[in-house]
């Protein structure tokens, strides 16, 4: 039996007072209920959910074996992020594919990936730190064979074949986002129409917002029909921007995610990625991704963007969740199991419980 006492509970979707979270033998919550006393933790929450992570430290996804995929799931728990999708980037597609098989392969030994990311090839204008060399037209037969762990592609709405890729995607119950894209409006209202749900890292690697021009930055902001992925490590995104994206849209329509990469291994340092100024880049200085975990873009969105931290955490839990339609993660209810982080004032991880086992004393 676990039992956690909080000052300020946070069930993925509303900030309570004071609770007594016990969690049985199983790893089941098996009771919630006021308390009164000397707490443990300043806040307890849902494990974080992270719809978009290529890697971390000397971990990659794409390639790994699977002891190598069980140890960047270590990793990423010790950080607090309790369940993830394996983001794979623009390559071959055959390649691509092995990537998808292996990442399947591993999947049952780790607890928090609850399904893979497709990020490309069948992108657009904007390829930020994709190898334009891989994008492709949408190829609507390879979509077609996609297996089910993959829960979520990024398309561009301007791409050829995008309308069919989309709605295609859609039918088979994959989440589409849109992204490293420069539509016009009528395509990414084709777009939204065929079933897209998200853009992809938020002013990152789409056309802005201008008082005069349509981009997709503008149009994620003001539909409220797609959800808004951001990096909050402060380096893709100012502050600034982050309010204005909270104070546009609700916080159950903002998805902070990591996008951190393996910087550190083999194939980044042969590509001179570094860390420079805060962020992962590639030797022409063009972001690579983060090297931010998730826990520390609710602490950054809470402590410099005047986000309330009850925004902050329905963004990093229920809010991705629910644009996966999972109903078992990033909430903590009776009956389900337990992905349960304790912070301190500053929403610091101190304590994580996944899937039945600790990770921290």
């Amino acid at each position: 039996m676990n039992i956690l006492t909080t000052e300020q509970f946070f069930d993925g979707e509303t900030l309570h007072g004071a609770r007594i979270i016990e969690v049985d033998d199983n790893g089941v919550i098996s009771s919630i209920a006021p308390f009164d006393g000397m707490a443990d933790y300043a806040y307890v929450v849902p494990g974080f959910v992270d719809v978009q992570m290529n890697g971390f430290d000397k971990w990659d996804v794409a390639g790994s074996s699977v002891e190598e995929m069980v140890a960047l799931d270590e990793a990423l728990a010790n950080h607090g992020t309790t369940s993830w999708l394996a983001t794979i980037v623009s390559g071959p597609l055959t390649k691509m594919s092995e990537s998808i098989s292996q990442i399947i392969a591993a999947m049952p030994h780790m607890r928090g990936c609850i399904g893979i990311h497709v990020e490309g090839p069948f992108l657009g204008q904007s390829p930020g730190a994709h190898d334009t060399r891989f994008i492709i037209d949408a190829d609507i037969e390879w979509i077609q064979q996609l297996p089910p762990e993959v829960r979520l592609v990024t398309v561009a709405a301007e791409n050829r074949n995008a309308k069919e890729a989309i709605a295609t995607l859609t039918a088979q119950g994959i989440v589409v986002s849109l992204g490293h894209s420069q539509p016009n409006e009528e395509q990414c209202v084709d777009a939204v129409h065929n079933g897209a749900k998200m853009v992809t890292h938020l002013f990152n690697g789409m056309s802005g917002v201008h008082h005069r021009n349509y981009g997709l930055a503008l149009e994620a902001l003001t539909n409220e029909k797609l959800y808004a992925g951001i990096i909050a490590d402060m380096v893709h995104v100012q502050p600034s921007a982050i309010s204005l994206a909270f104070a546009a849209k609700s916080s159950s329509r903002v998805c902070l995610v990591s996008d951190s990469i393996a910087w550190d291994a083999p194939w980044a340092l042969s590509h001179g990625v570094r860390i420079a100024d805060g962020a992962p880049r590639l030797a022409d200085g063009t972001l690579a991704g983060s090297c931010t975990p998730l826990a520390h873009c609710v602490q950054n969105v809470a402590a410099s963007c005047n986000v309330a931290p009850e925004d902050a955490l329905r963004a990093a839990t229920s809010s991705p969740a629910r644009l996966l339609n999972m109903a078992t993660v990033g909430h903590i209810q009776v009956g389900h199991q337990a992905d349960i982080n304790g912070l301190d004032s500053s929403l610091r991880v101190v304590k994580t419980l996944r899937r039945l086992q600790s990770v921290r004393a």
